[in-house]
């Protein structure tokens, strides 16, 4: 018998897992004030509201890299941003 699909990750969750997310940019060095910062910030504030999946490239031009950002629907992944060097 096929399993049920896993659940909708609860708002409660999104929200901690912005959290995390958006302190470990200020801990890596990206101010609150920098567009990427911001960008990443409104992106999960509609996913904290709405739970809709979605993916976002995002350009950290100050600090010469790019991001993933990869907010899931479902309960069984985590949200997460990569951050990678730029190519020169």
């Amino acid at each position: 018998m096929p399993s049920s699909p896993p659940p909708d990750k609860s708002k409660e969750d999104r929200v901690k897992e912005t959290i995390t997310i958006l302190n470990k940019l200020k801990e890596v060095g990206i101010a609150e004030t920098d567009p990427a910062y911001q960008e990443v910030k409104t992106h999960m504030s509609v996913w904290v509201s709405n739970g809709e999946s979605a993916v976002y490239k995002i350009d950290f031009h100050r600090h010469g890299r790019r991001g993933e950002l990869v907010l899931p629907k479902r309960a069984d992944r985590a949200a997460g941003l990569s951050l990678k060097m730029n190519a020169h």
